[in-house]
């Protein structure tokens, strides 16, 4: 498994990203660059282009440390950084995509990351706040990536999660970005999103999915929960 985890604050920020915003721009390949263009808000925006940064890196085979990454440790970097990089290796890759109906996107039959290999078949994106994270692995694989807010945890969980998570979450309101980055990410694995996820108990990845699944969590940003699932079979 390999990880990107990409900071996009600056492609975030209308002022001081705006030239930046321009030069990744001419850095993605099209489906991307159209998908960031239909973004009506700087930093929904900023996030698109920093997904197409990233799959450009890693259709490049971009890596800072090879021992690290092997280890699932995530490549960490700027959205300034990906930026000069990719400025450096000319054109962008073309890339073509499958997104399901639960919007699981797949490589089209031909495409490899990275490019100039065997190629790792599987995909997943998530982002939110100023991060944007990149998951590729030999089995299906789902990543997500939850910013820790001030929101009424509490309310949320009694009506969409289990009642063991429920109780959990009310001891620790912490625990409510925890597991819904565990559902997220199963879900996206799974490819049936979210709804399923919201059906099973997800406090405690040790026990019951363990025999299907590798869970990988320990790489989280400050402020931020984090979460891959791979599915071994």
């Amino acid at each position: 498994m390999r990880i990107y985890l990409l900071d996009v604050e600056k492609l975030q920020d209308e002022k001081a990203g705006e030239e930046l915003s321009l030069r990744a721009r001419d850095l993605i390949d099209d489906y991307r660059r159209s998908k960031a263009d239909r973004c009506k808000s700087f930093s929904s925006r900023g996030s698109a282009l920093g997904v197409g940064l990233v799959l450009q890196l890693a259709a490049r085979g971009y890596v800072e440390d090879v021992s690290r990454a092997a280890k699932g440790i995530p490549i960490s970097l700027d959205a300034e950084e990906a930026v000069r990089i990719l400025e450096r290796n000319g054109e962008a890759i073309k890339l073509a995509y499958s997104i399901e109906n639960s919007g699981k996107p797949y490589l089209e039959p031909g495409q490899k990351i990275p490019a100039d290999a065997l190629g790792i078949p599987f995909i997943s994106i998530s982002h939110s706040g100023r991060y944007v994270v990149l998951a590729l692995s030999y089995y299906e694989v789902g990543i997500d990536i939850q910013e820790r807010k001030e929101i009424n945890t509490e309310k949320i969980s009694c009506r969409f999660f289990t009642e063991i998570e429920s109780a959990l979450i009310h001891r620790d309101p912490d625990l409510f970005f925890t597991f819904w980055a565990r559902k997220e990410a199963w879900g996206k694995c799974e490819g049936g999103g979210l709804v399923p996820a919201l059906q099973r108990d997800f406090s405690d990845i040790s026990k019951g999915l363990s025999r299907y699944y590798i869970w990988s969590e320990n790489n989280s940003p400050e402020g931020y929960a984090l979460c891959v699932c791979e599915k071994l079979s």
